[in-house]
């Protein structure tokens, strides 16, 4: 895939731009993103972007695994190769989390230091997040209470349940 900036180079770096309710994804190249950075953050010094040696290191930690190691599993949907994502960082298609959930796991708190979003959000976004989390929270104790047969208790979660989404999507 071609840099969506430039049209020149290959795209290697994947970001998500949110402005107001709109998210854009955007596939450009080291050169454009470092420019992206550098007008977007342009009192901080920024040194040169080489985020390949970067990723191929992080994906080197795997529990172990050597990467040479043979392992041929593939994403069923694009065909994506494990090897492949090992070599570029760089997944196929939304079906790769699914199917290198694995080492996705290793790699994100390496990497970001969570295996989930723990930064700044806008307040709509926090919001829902904060209540999709209550909401399966909730459902986990609803399958307890059932699984206990507490069914005065699941009755109550179930409501619990049901207002929390008519609060959500009116």
């Amino acid at each position: 895939m071609l840099c969506e900036h430039c049209h020149e180079n290959e795209a290697k770096i994947s970001y998500t731009m949110v402005e107001g309710n709109e998210m854009k994804q955007m596939q450009v190249c080291p050169a454009c993103f470092q420019k992206f950075l550098a007008k977007q953050f342009p009192s901080s010094q920024i040194p040169p972007l080489d985020i390949q040696p970067m990723i191929q290191e992080l994906l080197s930690l795997f529990h172990g695994k050597d990467e040479d190691a043979e392992d041929d599993r593939i994403c069923p949907v694009c065909g994506r190769s494990l090897k492949e994502f090992r070599k570029t960082g760089m997944f196929g298609c939304d079906n790769c989390y699914d199917t290198f959930s694995e080492e996705l796991n290793a790699l994100l708190p390496r990497m970001q230091g969570a295996t989930h979003h723990v930064g700044a959000m806008p307040e709509a976004f926090k919001r829902d997040r904060e209540a999709s989390e209550k909401e399966q929270a909730l459902k986990d104790r609803l399958d307890a209470a059932v699984a206990d047969e507490r069914y005065e208790d699941a009755a109550l979660l179930r409501d619990e349940i049901k207002a929390l989404k008519e609060e959500r999507h009116g």
